[in-house]
């Protein structure tokens, strides 16, 4: 053993070449909760995400069809939610139907993802409390 491995050594490295022994998992008896027990910085998405999906499956529930602007709204806000920016093509001219929808998700071009799950949740609850479920 040379003098560069005692310096190294002494200067924090265990003597088993590298590998920390632990007799217990981390956190048991500490006082300290295991790294299983610790919140994960997802979950706060994970909820959002749980929020949207039960947000679009209740809107689909409404006891009235909502108006042809609201319909827009939710479903721009939908596919920037699941999506993202708009990725497609503008349709032809004669295509009423499509270029309403690309209009409307183009209108949330810009927004996060958990921003547009966001909005998309507030705005199903705004039509379930007007239409009923």
């Amino acid at each position: 053993m040379g003098i560069g491995r005692a310096r190294q050594r002494d200067q924090g490295e265990p003597a088993g070449g590298g590998a920390l022994p632990f007799k217990e998992p981390l956190g048991a008896g500490s006082g300290k909760p295991a790294l299983g027990d610790r919140p994960r910085p997802g979950l706060a998405a994970m909820s959002l995400q749980a929020d949207f999906d039960k947000a679009a499956k209740d809107v689909r529930k409404l006891k009235t069809r909502p108006d042809n602007e609201e319909l827009k709204e939710l479903y721009g806000l939908y596919k920037q939610s699941v999506i993202g920016d708009i990725d497609i093509e503008c349709p032809a001219l004669l295509d009423l139907k499509g270029k309403a929808k690309w209009e409307a998700w183009n209108l949330q071009k810009g927004l996060s993802k958990e921003d547009a799950m966001s909005a998309y949740i507030s705005k199903a609850k705004e039509l379930i409390e007007k239409y009923g479920i």
